[in-house]
């Protein structure tokens, strides 16, 4: 009996273990279906319509002011924006915390570890989650790139060190579609 229970245990670890691995490079119900349209602002007040920008690659990046590897993560995402923004991708910086513009222009000012990121690319507040929620947000950081006709291509969870290989593979690839 206990042997059956212990075989039980084990494939639902491995289950479990299967399906958070699948999670991060595309792996879940959203890749291959249409991007729900969306219009956010940014810090300096110009408007971003996910169905004005059909004809571009859409980079989401999902992030927190206070979430550790949103901040590490910035940095990367600068290097890539300033490679590919002439070649038709929009890299839009949706900030989780539910904050205004107000707000995040105060912390950019201040904070040394915003500073360094050397951020240029728009910043958008969404301080009553409607995009946060249409996208799924369940944790940050979390990157979508729509391709030039609408549809979600890549979605990842997370940060670590050495994902920006694949967001750049993944770049490279939708831009030349």
């Amino acid at each position: 009996m206990h042997k059956k229970i212990w075989v039980w245990v084990a494939a639902a670890l491995v289950l479990a273990f299967v399906g958070v691995a699948g999670a991060g490079e595309g792996g879940d119900e959203w890749v291959g279906k249409p991007a729900p349209d969306f219009t956010l602002s940014d810090l300096d007040g110009n408007t971003y319509r996910l169905s004005d920008l059909r004809g571009k690659v859409v980079w989401l990046n999902f992030w927190g002011l206070r979430c550790g590897p949103c901040v590490r993560e910035l940095p990367a995402l600068q290097k890539l924006w300033t490679a590919y923004k002439d070649q038709g991708l929009v890299l839009l910086a949706v900030n989780a915390d539910g904050v205004d513009a107000k707000f995040i222009k105060g912390q950019l000012a201040k904070r040394d570890d915003l500073k360094a990121a050397g951020m240029t690319f728009p910043i958008t507040p969404d301080p009553e989650f409607k995009v946060i929620d249409g996208y799924g947000l369940m944790g940050a950081p979390l990157n979508v790139m729509i391709d030039k006709k609408g549809v979600i291509r890549f979605r990842h969870e997370g940060y670590e060190e050495g994902d920006e290989a694949g967001y750049e593979k993944t770049l490279k690839a939708l831009l030349a579609e």
